[in-house]
């Protein structure tokens, strides 16, 4: 191998394992936090734990009522992960496959919903969300939610169908399938790895949502997991062992997830970027 090669090489070995350092030490310090006493955080954040203590675990679960947060996410971010599979996942077949009017200035209105940030739509959509009683619901969270993430993942569903050949649908045709059983039975299925990144996506995307149950959340028993985790913090800023609990205890779940639907994750996200 020439020299050239494993300088080059080395060089990128060296800053790949810089940025896991960066990704991986507050992982571990939370971890590591999670089960320490205060002395303990501030004496050294990166040793074991004299003793593996779950009080803070427990406190950030009962004390900080961080299961009514748990439920609260668990609610919105699966009521909007399902409303956004069942409009984007046709809507992504129907810009791809089936020809009508207007189709592809319908697509460029979803990717302009991917253009325009949450920050500079906030105020309207509260005043529109009091307008219908919505406010402080999460009803309310889980439609913006849903909504927001619409644009990005009919991009992706549409992508993802276009990788689909157009001889199986035209075959199916051909036998006699109907659109829809075509859809259901045929399409659907072969674009598997794109529902299930879809389904990642989403789930990352509400469950760490924060700005908008700021904005339209005020009571402490309707917040979810992120606002709960800022309320924790503001409620117990000198207790870090509880505060890097709940940290913990809101990472749980996304890791899960990811551990569970990372082959088909990454699939769908490499299927879904090449057209």
């Amino acid at each position: 191998m020439p020299i050239r090669r494993m300088g080059t090489q080395g060089m990128l070995w060296t800053v790949l394992f810089i940025i896991l350092l960066i990704v991986v030490a507050p992982i571990l310090w939370v971890l590591l936090g999670s089960f320490k006493t205060n002395t303990e955080i501030f004496g050294n954040p990166f040793s074991l734990p004299s003793s593996w203590n779950w009080d803070n675990l427990y406190s950030a679960w009962n004390l900080a009522n961080f299961k009514t947060f748990i439920w609260n996410s668990a609610v919105t971010t699966s009521s909007g992960m399902l409303i956004v599979l069942l409009v984007a996942c046709p809507a992504g077949y129907a810009l791809s496959h089936l020809k009508f009017k207007g189709r592809q200035l319908w697509f460029y209105f979803f990717l302009l919903g991917m253009a325009i940030p949450v920050q500079s739509i906030i105020i309207p959509i509260f005043y529109q969300l009091k307008s219908m009683g919505l406010v402080n619901t999460l009803k309310g969270v889980t439609l913006v939610s849903a909504a927001l993430a619409l644009p990005f993942a009919v991009f992706l569903m549409r992508n993802s169908f276009r990788d689909v050949p157009w001889e199986i649908r035209e075959a199916a045709l051909v036998d006699g399938a109907s659109e829809w059983r075509l859809y259901l039975t045929i399409m659907l299925p072969m674009a598997k790895p794109g529902v299930v990144t879809l389904m990642v996506y989403t789930f990352m995307q509400i469950w760490n949502d924060f700005m908008l149950p700021l904005v339209l959340l005020v009571n402490n028993d309707k917040f979810t997991v992120a606002l709960g985790l800022y309320s924790l913090n503001q409620e117990y800023s000198t207790q870090y062992g509880i505060v890097f609990g709940g940290t913990l205890i809101s990472m749980v779940p996304s890791i899960i997830i990811y551990v569970l639907f990372q082959r088909h994750f990454i699939s769908g996200m490499a299927s879904g970027s090449v057209k």
